[in-house]
Formats: C-alpha cells, structure tokens, sequence
C-alpha cells in the first residue's frame, strides 16, 4: 500500500509539473489566440503553430549586383479552416512572391496555393516550409541562418541564405502585439530586421551574384483586426546608420486611427523603443491610383516622432498585388528612405491594405 501511495504520488507530482499548452485552443471557435501572458521559444517558434487560424512568415528586401538593382518580396501564408469547433483544421497554403526592378519600375509577382494534401506544408517545432518548389528554412537553428528559394518565369530563380545581423526582435509586449481593443485582436509578432543576404538570380542563359540586405516577419494570430478595422499601413525601414523602424497604422471604418498603432525603433544595439498612437504620425503625400482595382494607395508618406522625420518615397508607384487567388488586392513595394533635405539615408518597404475592399474577416 505504501509504494502504491507513493506512486501515485509521483504520478500527481510529474502531472503537476508537466507543462501546460503553450496556445490553449479557444472553446468557441477551436482556434488558439494571441495572449500576453505566452512565453515564445525559439527555435520552437519560428515554426508552424497550427492551432491558430493565421499566419505567415514574410519577406522584403534589396538585392543588387552589377546589372540589378532589385525589391523581391516572398511570402508564405498558411490560413487554417474548421467545418465546427471540435473539427479537425483544414490547412490551406498560399505563396506571393515579387520583383520590382527599381531602374526600370517593371514589377512582377505569382502566387501559389496548395494545401497541406497537396504539395505544401509548413513543420512545426522548426522552421521548414514549402509550397510547390518555393521553400524556407533554417539551417542553423543557433545562429538562425536562413535560407528561401523562389522563382518568377520572367526573370528566373532567386536562392537566397539569409544571416541575420542583428538579433530577433519580438513587437510588442515579449511578442505579444495589440491591434485592437478587442478579445483575440492580436498577433505573436517576430522579426529580423536587418538581414544579410547572399545568393544568386538564375535563369537559362545566366547566373547572377546577388547581395543585399532583408526584413523577415513572422505572425501568427486568429483574429488580427477588430470590427471597426479595415486595413493597415505598415513600414519597415532599414537605416543606414545601423537602425530600423517599423510602424503600422491600424485604420479604422470612420476615417480615424485606432490608438493601437504603433511605430518601433530598433538601434544599433538591438534595443528598442515604442510609439503609441498619437505619439507618431504616418501622414500621406502623394497618392497612386490603381485602373486595375481602382483602388488609390498613399505611396509616398512621411513618417514623424519626437521631433524628427523621415520620408519614405517608393522607387514605382504601380507594386499592387492583385491576386487571382482569394481576391486578395494590396500595394506592397520597395521604396527609399529620404531625410529633411532629401537625401537617401535607407531602404524601406511598404504594405499597404484595405484600399480596395475592407479586409476584416479575412485577417
């Protein structure tokens, strides 16, 4: 009687110790949803986390070589589909990649969607994901090497390994980035903000050295926006004095900015300091009015803190995704970053979304 009392003390202890869930699933809808209170992991996090609706590891960066001068964005979505709550997740997968050459304007994109019965996946507990031949993964989960390949049939196939320079930054609160005042309006928010990039622009005839610098974000969240929400504004900027800035604008359906917006510098160091609402402003300058959407984008905007600002002025004005697949129009282009008099001191991309139609429900 004894050892069985001692063993099923045992048992108690080790199920008293054993750790919770780190993304509890929400009864209602079966979906786990953002929280203050989580604990990210790495390299655990930088992988698939199924058991929330969305989420999408993404890409932007500079590429140049002797005969380029590039913008690529490269983009892997995973959006996860229930029939009830208690029902097992759907996973659909969906790929954007594009290309702006920023000596001519040209701009190029494709897409992919697939699901997880067919020609994509994306692992979790490391960061391995696929769609068709498009992938990205880590190589080294310690120094958190990289590496993404991507191809678009009018210029050819992009390896790029991707070293971050600086250390991960986590938005928000240890990860945990507010959007909105209500339940769930949130996402896990990580991000290398000046990456190192090295590879190579293959097609038939040549292959091209590439080098330049990147942005990656990883999100993962059920239910970004809230119900007065129709979009975002956001801006990566990578300075050339060693800095980053990332800002996005929450917009809301009566015209206002929702006091969730936020604007995050990065120094040097790694360290970073926060702008809440009002104590920033994302102002337009000049608009680009889209004959294919009809959609009219702020491309050109000046960004302002804490007496100081930046202008963010993009190398073509048409860089609109319109995709054939989910109907989902936005503006993402690579722009470049002007001081007071107007000299370029740094590299941006902009994401523009909610102009053509209102994106809650789909984010």
């Amino acid at each position: 009687m004894k050892q069985l009392a001692a063993t099923l003390l045992c048992s108690l202890a080790l199920a008293a110790a054993s750790p919770a869930e780190p993304f509890p699933v929400e009864a209602d809808t079966g979906f786990a949803i953002a929280r203050p209170e989580a604990q990210l992991e790495f390299p655990r996090d930088h992988s698939s986390h199924p058991e929330f609706k969305t989420e999408w590891w993404y890409i932007t960066g500079h590429l140049d070589s002797p005969q380029h001068a590039l913008g690529f964005q490269i983009t892997f979505f995973r959006s996860a589909q229930k029939d009830s709550p208690t029902s097992p997740a759907t996973q659909i997968y969906l790929a954007h990649a594009a290309v702006t050459d920023k000596r001519t304007g040209r701009f190029l994109h494709e897409e992919r969607l697939n699901s997880a019965d067919w020609n994509a996946a994306a692992q979790s507990g490391t960061l391995d994901l696929y769609n068709g031949n498009w992938y990205l993964r880590m190589l080294d989960p310690k120094s958190e090497q990289m590496k993404t390949r991507f191809s678009l049939k009018d210029i050819g196939s992009f390896d790029l390994t991707l070293t971050p320079a600086k250390p991960k930054t986590l938005f928000g609160e240890n990860g945990y980035s507010q959007k909105g005042d209500e339940k769930g309006a949130a996402s896990h928010y990580i991000t290398f903000t000046r990456l190192e990039v090295t590879g190579t622009l293959k097609n038939q005839q040549t292959s091209t050295p590439l080098t330049g610098l990147a942005w990656m974000d990883h999100e993962f969240s059920s239910s970004q926006l809230s119900s007065e929400q129709i979009g975002w504004n956001w801006s990566s900027l990578i300075l050339d004095d060693g800095s980053e800035l990332m800002a996005y604008v929450m917009r809301r359906r009566d015209g206002a900015i929702d006091p969730n917006s936020r604007l995050t510098l990065i120094a040097p160091d790694g360290q970073k300091t926060e702008y809440k609402g009002n104590a920033f402003r994302w102002t337009p300058i000049r608009h680009w009015s889209s004959e294919k959407s009809g959609a009219s984008y702020p491309v050109e905007y000046e960004i302002s803190w804490a007496n100081q600002s930046l202008r963010i002025k993009p190398y073509a004005d048409d860089q609109e995704l319109i995709g054939s697949i989910g109907e989902f129009v936005y503006w993402e282009g690579t722009c470049q970053v002007l001081d007071e008099n107007g000299n370029r001191i740094g590299l941006a991309y902009t994401e523009l979304t909610g102009y053509s139609e209102s994106l809650n429900g789909k984010f």
